[in-house]
């Protein structure tokens, strides 16, 4: 069965060597675990109701394996044990401090040195508030023994993991704190981890649902309404039977735009090379001409655009003399 263990590894472990700083924090070191001794626990306790009290073991090669000493380094410090693990969510609420990472083993026992930061965890230990207890997580060896001293004990713990240290009137939270084994707080903390990740990704969501409303919006501004269509529809079909006079009833516009339509014709008219060096503007008007007379007028507009007259003297002039050109193309001879 999973539990959340966050009750003190060993007895009441006073608070010494208090040392202010310039800020108003005070720097202690403390004895925050002990190791080698049996500990007496309800059953219920450590999710065993079928016995009617278990004795633990804290093994010495558990308590100060190396991983579990590290595991001190930089937790918070809290005043009195907060009612969940602390995490990035709950740091902010419940974080009085922190613990240094010179964590050493003193003896039977663990000593730690600790930063104050908090008024009122500085008032409640100048007032008296001496003691810390340890909450972390472990699991327990249900393999019956005995210590080297010969004391039986019925499980032993391993895997120690220190969440955080609190200061506390006595040393023990009381029996509604619970022992178990570690995986009670790996759960406890992929939940978590779990939660906030649905929680990221339904804000992602949020915004990618955001995002694709406007693009909706913008789109529906860009789409012209029903008359506006039917007046494009109307003005491409009159364009491409004045293209088709000059191209040829085969002549296929499928995916060309109004001014490819109108280029290919005046390329069949006055060649692609005359075509070629004209503009969208030039190409639009060469077309009006040409859709709107007879093939015989591409030679005179050829020559129009082609040449200009030698006593043209500015661009302005030949530029006239082409529209009037244009203009009278189609009249019969004599008829200017």
């Amino acid at each position: 069965m999973q539990l959340f263990d966050r009750f003190s590894l060993g007895p009441a472990a006073e608070i010494a060597g208090a040392r202010p700083l310039g800020n108003g924090a005070l720097v202690v070191q403390a004895r925050a675990a002990r190791a080698g001794n049996v500990q007496v626990y309800r059953g219920d306790e450590v999710a065993r109701p079928d016995l009617t009290e278990v004795r633990i073991y804290r093994d010495p090669e558990e308590i100060f394996r190396a991983e579990s000493l590290r595991s001190f380094g930089h937790k918070p410090v809290t005043l009195d044990h907060p009612p969940e693990a602390v995490t990035p969510r709950t740091w902010r609420g419940v974080a009085r401090g922190h613990v240094g990472d010179e964590v050493v083993r003193d003896g039977a026992f663990v000593r730690i040195p600790m930063l104050l930061a908090d008024s009122a965890a500085i008032a409640a230990v100048q007032a008296g508030r001496r003691e810390v207890s340890v909450g972390y997580t472990c699991d327990l060896d249900w393999t019956p023994g005995a210590t080297p001293d010969g004391s039986p004990y019925d499980a032993r713990q391993t895997r120690v993991v220190v969440d955080h240290v609190a200061i506390v009137a006595q040393g023990r939270a009381g029996p509604e704190c619970r022992i178990g084994d570690a995986d009670l707080g790996r759960r406890l903390a992929d939940a978590e981890l779990r939660a906030e990740a649905a929680e990221a990704r339904a804000q992602t969501a949020e915004t990618a649902l955001a995002q694709r409303d406007g693009e909706v919006a913008a789109l529906r501004a860009r789409v012209p309404d029903e008359a506006a269509l039917d007046a494009l529809a109307a003005e491409r079909g009159a364009l491409v039977v004045q293209a088709r006079r000059i191209l040829g009833d085969a002549f296929d516009p499928a995916g060309l735009t109004p001014e490819a339509i109108r280029r290919a014709a005046v390329a069949r008219a006055l060649g692609e090379a005359e075509a070629a060096a004209m503009g969208g503007a030039t190409i639009e008007g060469a077309f009006r001409v040409i859709a709107a007379g007879s093939r015989p007028v591409a030679d005179p507009l050829r020559d129009a655009l082609r040449t200009r007259a030698a006593d043209t003297p500015t661009p302005e002039a030949a530029h006239a003399a082409m529209v009037e050109t244009l203009r009278n193309a189609w009249k019969p001879a004599g008829a200017r």
